[in-house]
Order: structure tokens, then C-alpha cells, then sequence
């Protein structure tokens, strides 16, 4: 294992990423308290696929980017809960009505 200092990590990247490619764990400290694992990211790191058909573009929907909103059918899954919650929600027209609700659930 190899630590270094965030100035030396700068200076010599590539050096240290050869040293992770070849299978060497690489520390990079920031200060007294703070330290960064460099490590290669894999296949097995990604988030799901998403097939052509179902992508879009998170950032029309979500300010954050977030890559659950790059599907189109968790939106439409969303969408359809908020419609819902919306019908029962016009069904609540008393306390009373909100605590059997809320005691159903």
C-alpha cells in the first residue's frame, strides 16, 4: 500500500493510477482526518443498464441529475403514485377521515 499527500497524488496521477491498474492499493491523504482509496471503477460499479427505449435525460426532471430520473419508467411509476395519493387525498375531508386513513396504512 502506498499513501500519499494530495499535492504528491496531483503531481504524479498518472504514476498512481498505474499503481491502481496494476493492482496496488493507493491512499491519498487530504489532511490529518481525511484519506481517499483510489480504486479502478468496474463493470460491476455501474448502475443498471437502461435500455435506449426507457432513457431521458434526469436533469429535465430532477435538479440533482439523479440517475433514477434517467429512466422513464420509474418517472411514470412516480407520477402514477403522486396521482393517486392525490385522489385520496380528495377523499380526505375530515380529521376523522385522515386517522382511519392513517391507521390503514
Amino acid at each position: 500500500m502506498k499513501i500519499v499527500t494530495s499535492r504528491e497524488f496531483r503531481d504524479n496521477q498518472k504514476k498512481y493510477f498505474d499503481m491502481v491498474d496494476n493492482k496496488e492499493q493507493v491512499i491519498v491523504k487530504r489532511s490529518k482526518h481525511r484519506a481517499y482509496k483510489i480504486v479502478p471503477v468496474t463493470d460491476n460499479d455501474m448502475l443498471i443498464e437502461i435500455p435506449e427505449e426507457f432513457r431521458c435525460d434526469p436533469y429535465e426532471i430532477s435538479p440533482s441529475g439523479d440517475l433514477f430520473w434517467a429512466d422513464k419508467r420509474n418517472v411514470e411509476i412516480v407520477k402514477r403514485a403522486i396521482e393517486s395519493k392525490d385522489q385520496v387525498a380528495d377523499k380526505l375531508s375530515s380529521a376523522d377521515d385522515i386517522k382511519k386513513f392513517l391507521n390503514n396504512l
